[in-house]
């Protein structure tokens, strides 16, 4: 399967040279600046420190997210920008100086079409779309869920963590994992905020 072109936007010399290593696994090529991201590229790393970098809240951000699955790297990374960037269409928020190791995964996982996170702005997006929820939950979501897997997935799209939703249900934790697994593969989501999106009717 060939691997779509990942375009390394960063006008920091030093970055590029750290995030040139990715190029073992994706095809790459540079910019250094926002406005020379190439056309038609599908997936981009994108230093926040750009010189000509938009304000998050600048419409461009949702109208690129469109068509390209972009990761935000922050060198201080905070959740309130994290928030702010996903909010904007990235698909991915994460140090910029984070290892190569990591930044590949987090790469493979924005690739896959999900999305990568820390748990603290999962948990705010979580709440948000409770929020935004006016209904407590979409009728038919749980299709196909046994009554405690129905449970646990209501917990979890609130962002209860597996420790709170074993406490709650007097379950283990291990049990917990077990039972979201089973409610992802049944539902078809690949993470905690798709399936609070499900749940509340909002895709």
């Amino acid at each position: 399967m060939t691997r779509p072109l990942l375009v390394l936007a960063t006008h920091d010399d030093h970055l590029a040279r750290r995030w040139h290593a990715l190029g073992e696994h994706w095809p790459i090529v540079r910019a250094n600046r926002f406005d020379a991201l190439p056309a038609g590229a599908r997936l981009a790393l994108i230093d926040a420190e750009l010189p000509d970098l938009p304000p998050l809240g600048d419409p461009r951000w949702p109208r690129l997210a469109a068509s390209l699955r972009m990761v935000f790297a922050s060198s201080r990374p905070n959740d309130g920008e994290g928030l702010a960037a996903i909010e904007a269409g990235c698909s991915g928020y994460c140090h910029a100086f984070a290892s190569l190791e990591q930044l590949t995964q987090v790469v493979d996982v924005v690739e896959s079409g999900e999305l990568w996170v820390g748990r603290a702005i999962l948990n705010r997006l979580l709440r948000a779309v409770d929020h935004a929820s006016k209904a407590p939950a979409a009728p038919g979501w749980a299709a196909g869920l046994t009554e405690r897997e129905q449970e646990v997935a209501q917990r979890a799209a609130l962002g209860e963590s597996n420790a709170d939703i074993a406490a709650a249900l007097e379950i283990t934790e291990r049990t917990v994992k077990s039972h979201l697994s089973a409610v992802f593969e049944k539902m078809g989501v690949a993470d905690r905020l798709q399936l609070a999106l499900r749940v509340h009717g909002i895709k």
